[in-house]
């Protein structure tokens, strides 16, 4: 017969290894968001060019790289943050919370900026991609996506169940679009059977639905706030797609970088 006090320990030990699964997850999550980020930006990491292999808009170098910088210092942060809490280091995870509060309203800022600037400076970039105010669209929602996902996710930080799945998707939102579409054999077949500015958000929905699916297998659980937070990013491509196409935005985007 089971004693009382083994029960309860048996009872514990459950939940924990559990826990420690979904930490394992996020983690793992994070390593192949910078995976794909060093597959998309490999041009630009190594040899300081852009996607097209041509050097980058001479006129914003600099902030260029100052938004390359930022946007990998996320994802690093992100595995960072991630291992600290398998390790069990949630005191240090909490105190580095702090900075990365200060490099979500940073990359944000920094974000926006260049992608206006980009537009500004060298519209004939975006000559193939359904022109250059259309694009704008397509950038702005990507790096707004990440600033009201971040945000949310940093608000609750002290609810786990809330935090990751929002920091994890916010992660996707500001890394996936840009890095997805500089990978040839990745987004050449989705360019070719959709020929539509939606057709850069797909690759990322994927892996986020594949990271739910993921999630679903080894927890055996939804994750409702994981979902929620999914659909919220399809719902804002999908507003993207029809605000690109329409007259109000082009004047807009015309103001914008005028």
């Amino acid at each position: 017969m089971v004693s009382s006090s083994s029960a309860v320990v048996v009872a514990d030990r459950a939940p924990i290894t559990q826990e420690r699964i979904e930490r394992v997850f996020y983690l793992l999550a994070g390593c192949l968001s910078l995976v794909v980020v060093a597959m998309g930006f490999q041009k630009f990491y190594l040899h300081g060019r852009a996607n097209t292999g041509g050097p980058v808009t001479q006129q914003i170098v600099p902030l260029v790289f100052l938004h390359g910088i930022a946007m990998t210092a996320w994802i690093i942060a992100f595995v960072v943050q991630s291992s600290l809490i398998v390790s069990g280091n949630r005191k240090l995870h909490m105190s580095l919370g702090i900075a990365g509060m200060v490099l979500a309203v940073f990359l944000v800022i920094v974000g926006a900026t260049t992608a206006v600037a980009s537009v500004h400076y060298n519209p004939e970039e975006y000559k193939n991609l359904w022109s250059a105010r259309r694009f704008l669209s397509f950038m702005l929602t990507n790096i707004l996506g990440f600033g009201i996902l971040a945000a949310i996710g940093l608000k609750f930080r002290r609810r786990p169940e809330i935090h990751r799945p929002m920091m994890l998707l916010a992660t996707l939102f500001v890394a996936g679009p840009a890095s997805f579409f500089r990978i040839p054999f990745i987004v050449g077949p989705i360019m070719a059977g959709i020929h539509t500015i939606f057709a850069p958000w797909v690759p990322m929905l994927i892996l986020g639905v594949f990271f739910v699916m993921i999630k679903r297998l080894i927890t055996r659980t939804w994750d409702r706030y994981f979902i929620v937070g999914l659909a919220g990013m399809m719902m804002a491509c999908v507003l993207q797609f029809f605000v690109a196409n329409t007259a109000w935005w082009y004047h807009v985007a015309g103001w914008v970088t005028a």
